[in-house]
């Protein structure tokens, strides 16, 4: 297991190893949170809209939803 230390700045370095393990690239941004005392850092993807597409696949749709609210509505206008 490697060992880092946080620079004076709170800054640390990720082993090479682990970086080229997971494809880590300068400039990549993370999301990080706590879990029972430990540090997880997430890869936030590069384009979030193109990372959701299909997420939401085979549940209802909410587009068809609005749509037949919306035509409802025009009819009791």
């Amino acid at each position: 297991m490697p060992i880092v230390r946080a620079s004076s700045k709170y800054q640390i370095a990720i082993p090479r190893r682990i970086r080229e393990k997971l494809h880590i690239r300068p400039g990549q941004e993370f999301a990080l949170s706590d879990k029972d005392g430990s540090v997880i850092l997430t890869p936030l993807p590069e384009d979030p809209i193109e990372a959701l597409c299909g997420y939401y696949k085979g549940e209802p749709s909410m587009t068809k939803d609005l749509l037949e609210e919306r035509a409802r509505d025009l009819e009791h206008e």
